[in-house]
């Protein structure tokens, strides 16, 4: 999924049959499998769970893109067909094959669940972005993010953010932050593990801490609170364990922004791209 086209090269080995001599026959093209025909509520539940887990590091939360490109909506462009042959069979430049890891209906699935993507985001850039960098400047948001090597590694880096996101999700991110996050732990193929899980604490005597749960077991857990610091605790040792799925260590700036300062911060916001 890092790169779909529309055709797949010829191979090599066919100009090497062909220039032997040797008498190439069509072949049939492999069987794809017939996408899910009106996909019910709980396979497009159960697509959007895979993709979280399996693709979501590369093509963000959403589709969006995020270490790869934004593939919301790319069954409408592609075909089924084609976004499923990329899925089992993967791509050079970077995509793996999953036939090993995830069945034809898994797959299926995440192929519904893409199609669902296609319009998310239909916001439209109306501020001044640079008007909008002294917003970012102002709320402290290099205190969490680095732009271009300036700031602090908390939270992501938003060098390439107008790249990856559209305005639609910015706006939502700025005002409404942890909404777009999973409810639940994402387990990596790759054996890691991403938890956006929201804990507020508090300890028998007292203190209170909030932050995202980075381990958890039956005795201890484990949290990062938003200046990046970590605090074990036994659960024996807490009068409170409360756990907020869609809160997030960012805090929003809703009411503490202007209408006109969040539209030039998603304009600011919408115009990193990097070097393009």
């Amino acid at each position: 999924m890092t790169a779909i086209r529309r055709a797949w090269l010829a191979t090599p080995i066919v100009a090497l049959l062909a220039l032997a001599g040797t008498p190439l026959r069509a072949r049939p093209s492999p069987k794809q499998d017939s996408p899910i025909a009106n996909p019910t509520p709980a396979d497009l539940e159960r697509g959007k769970q895979t993709f979280e887990t399996t693709c979501s590091t590369c093509h963000g939360l959403d589709g969006g893109g995020a270490m790869g490109p934004n593939i919301q909506g790319i069954p409408f462009r592609l075909g089924a067909d084609a976004v499923t042959n990329v899925i089992k069979n993967g791509m050079s430049g970077g995509m793996p094959p999953f036939s090993a890891q995830l069945d034809s209906t898994q797959i299926q699935q995440i192929v519904g669940y893409l199609l669902t993507l296609s319009h998310k985001d239909t916001g439209t850039v109306t501020g001044d972005a640079a008007k909008g960098k002294g917003v970012y400047d102002s709320s402290g948001c290099a205190g969490c993010h680095i732009v271009s090597g300036l700031g602090s590694g908390i939270g992501p880096e938003l060098t390439k953010v107008g790249h990856l996101r559209g305005p639609g999700y910015l706006r939502n991110a700025v005002l409404y932050p942890g909404t777009d996050l999973p409810q639940a732990r994402v387990f990596l193929e790759s054996g890691g593990l991403l938890d956006y899980l929201f804990i507020h604490a508090v300890t028998n005597d007292g203190h209170a801490f909030d932050g995202t749960r980075v381990v958890e077991d039956s005795f201890r857990i484990v949290i990062k609170d938003a200046r990046g610091e970590f605090h074990s605790f036994r659960k024996a040792d807490l009068r409170e364990l409360k756990k907020e799925p869609g809160k997030s260590t960012m805090p929003s700036m809703k009411g503490k922004l202007s209408d006109a300062q969040v539209n030039d911060l998603v304009a600011y916001l919408a115009g990193l791209k990097g070097d393009q």
